[in-house]
């Protein structure tokens, strides 16, 4: 919630913000001016001084905000005073005095209500605010942000609704309520790109980024993140583009793209360096290195791992040293130095305990009272004696206390150290176990291939015989007596050859498709299509042939059709189907293609009155081990594989195919394609 917070902060008094350098050149001339003001000037000069001081030194701060509240009175203007109140509640919360901090920050704002000073209202309202979401009160978090939106709406301050809206939203997001926290950052979103805001454009797209990224949705991060940059680079804060630079690294961090991500960071770390900023820098270059340590680069690993902790101890960053030892921690487990690994896991949890322990501390101070320090009482000596005798007695007890706390760390580290060791075993054990399932499993594969490698040469064999057979007999014949065969004779046994080559081909195209969808290389594309057009196209494709069989075959789809799979496998499905009832259907028979709407699918049948299917054949219809031939009412070869690659299909495409017949008394084969949600 901090860094949310933080964030937060930032964005409400971006406009206050003041360079180091010049706030310090600004600070010795006012106090020049000091000497030679008049009472009231002299009141400015000190507001600007506890101003100043705010980043600097928040003891100055309150010194001269205190100075200048005794030097006020009636007749100076009570309206200073609330300035004053509204600086030393800021001073205070700079050190965690959230309490005092709040209690000023009320009287300022009670005064500025007074006197109608709306902007100065919504600073100290937002202020109030972004203190309640630190101490994670965060229902009056939200109350204040929402009463500084109400009266940003009031004076019609698009910039002010801004950062109401944007406050609520980091509350929301804190919060895990994700579907309120995007509504709100994209209404700052619409405003600020209204009033072509590029600040607050950036700072909205890189707040939706962060949602998505919470959400785990990285694709969506990484696509607002990329916006967030292009607004960055028109407004030419290398500083801003270089932290935005970093996060979409990050985000292909977490995408596994690490070639990508190693480009960003390098990008961020280039322009980091022209500003000097050890923190961002030392950040850049773990996240550098933890990329190496994944992709097994050990040695660049290191070099930008030492240089990172070199910058983070320079620049005091302990949350970065943090983070610096726990990926020594990893780099060392992955070079199997367990010892080395061990050794700055230890660091990382000694400088994370003293995090902790320096957090707890600024909770305890900001309950604690500061006493008074000027009164100095003079006790007598019987007293001071039996002040030494309890400090000894204390020294006594605090010396036990540390010896008990060092014997149970020493001990508490051995456990820890059994405890890895025997974990480092379970976990040697258990990669072992997972190595000898996957090397069983892929004989398993293995096994399975070579049967259906078998089976596959088997049917293969088996349907190319009889065509190829044809082939060699006709042409033998056609060539022995050419010469005297009559024309009628000629043609007819070209049209046999034809016959033949056209089921070889067929045969070869389902092999090939099969391969390719057992082998992965048949890629699924999936769109919105006209399955009536698709049937219209299939059935005029196979009219001379039916027509040649004098066999009705009737398209009953009339209106269209939408559905959602890839067109060219239910295509080839069709295909399948149509051409197996013409083989199967005798002369004068009749075949109909027809479909049928059930909720969220539609049925396509392909129905015959052809010779149907024996009972002992339905359970090898669509199985490879148990793949037969038969031939067609006019010797057409009739191969298994085709209804098989029809299965594999249906199945990609998420439907299903059956089929009901009866011997002598025709087919009808059934599947499903999902219906289209929009037809466009």
């Amino acid at each position: 919630m901090n860094k949310i917070i933080s964030k937060a902060f930032i964005i409400i008094c971006f406009i206050f913000i003041t360079n180091y350098t010049l706030a310090q050149t600004k600070i010795d001339s006012l106090k020049n001016k000091l000497k030679y003001s008049s009472v009231n000037e002299q009141i400015d000069i000190y507001y600007k001084l506890s101003v100043l001081y705010r980043d600097l030194s928040t003891d100055s701060a309150l010194h001269y905000a205190n100075i200048g509240l005794s030097v006020i009175d009636a007749n100076h203007g009570l309206y200073k005073k609330y300035e004053f109140f509204e600086s030393i509640g800021a001073s205070y919360e700079r050190i965690f005095k959230y309490k005092l901090a709040i209690q000023y920050y009320q009287q300022a704002l009670e005064g500025f209500e007074n006197a109608n000073n709306i902007k100065r209202q919504l600073l100290i309202i937002n202020n109030i605010g972004v203190i309640y979401g630190k101490t994670s009160y965060y229902d009056k978090a939200l109350s204040y942000f929402q009463q500084s939106l109400n009266k940003s709406n009031q004076i019609k301050d698009t910039t002010q609704i801004c950062t109401s809206l944007t406050n609520i939203g980091l509350v929301y997001q804190v919060m895990k309520d994700y579907k309120l926290a995007l509504d709100n950052f994209q209404r700052v979103l619409n405003l600020a790109n209204l009033i072509n805001a590029k600040n607050y454009i950036a700072h909205a797209l890189n707040d939706i980024s962060n949602i998505y990224s919470d959400m785990l949705d990285y694709n969506k991060a990484l696509d607002y993140q990329l916006k967030s940059l292009d607004i960055l680079k028109k407004i030419n804060n290398r500083r801003t583009i270089a932290v935005s630079t970093s996060g979409i690294g990050e985000i292909y961090k977490k995408l596994k793209l690490y070639d990508k991500a190693l480009i960003y960071f390098v990008d961020a770390y280039t322009m980091s360096k022209d500003f000097d900023d050890n923190f961002l820098n030392a950040h850049i270059l773990c996240n550098i290195s933890d990329i190496y340590i994944s992709k097994k680069n050990y040695e660049r690993a290191k070099q930008y791992l030492d240089k990172a902790e070199s910058l983070a101890i320079e620049a005091g960053d302990r949350d970065g040293q943090r983070d610096i030892f726990e990926t020594y921690s990893r780099y060392y487990s992955e070079k199997n130095d367990y010892k080395k690994a061990l050794e700055y896991y230890k660091r990382y949890k000694d400088i994370n305990d003293s995090i902790f322990s320096n957090e707890a501390a600024n909770k305890i101070a900001e309950l604690q009272v500061k006493s008074e320090i000027d009164e100095k009482d003079k006790e007598n000596e019987i007293l001071r004696q039996k002040t030494e005798i309890q400090q000894l007695a204390i020294h006594k007890q605090i010396y036990l206390r540390n010896t008990f706390i060092y014997i149970s760390v020493i001990i508490s580290l051995l456990v820890v150290f059994v405890l890895f060791r025997y974990w480092l075993k379970r976990r040697a054990n258990k990669l072992l176990s997972e190595k000898n399932e996957f090397i069983n499993k892929q004989k398993d594969e293995l096994e399975e291939v070579y049967k259906t490698k078998d089976k596959l040469f088997s049917v293969i064999t088996h349907d190319l015989k009889n065509p190829f057979s044809t082939l060699v007999t006709l042409s033998t014949f056609m060539e022995n007596n050419y010469h005297t065969l009559e024309d009628d004779h000629k043609f007819s046994g070209i049209q046999s050859m034809k016959s033949s080559i056209i089921n070889v081909y067929e045969l070869l195209k389902n092999l090939t498709d099969w391969l390719n969808s057992k082998g992965n290389n048949l890629i699924l594309y999936k769109t919105n299509f006209n399955l009536t057009s698709t049937i219209y196209s299939v059935v005029e494709l196979y009219k001379i042939h039916a027509e040649q069989k004098s066999i009705d075959l009737r398209n009953n789809v009339e209106s269209d059709i939408y559905v959602y799979g890839d067109e060219r496998m239910i295509k080839t499905v069709l295909r399948n189907l149509i051409d197996n009832a013409l083989k199967f259907t005798p002369v004068n028979g009749k075949i109909v293609v027809k479909t049928k709407e059930d909720k969220n699918i539609i049925i396509v049948s392909v129905t015959d009155n052809g010779v149907g299917i024996s009972d002992t054949d339905k359970d090898k219809l669509f199985d490879l081990e148990n793949s037969f031939s038969t031939h067609g009412t006019q010797y057409e070869a009739g191969g298994g594989l085709g209804l098989i690659l029809s299965k594999e299909f249906i199945e990609k495409n998420d439907g299903d195919i059956w089929f009901e017949s009866e011997l002598k008394k025709g087919s009808a084969f059934y599947f499903t394609v999902i219906k289209a949600v929009n037809n466009e």
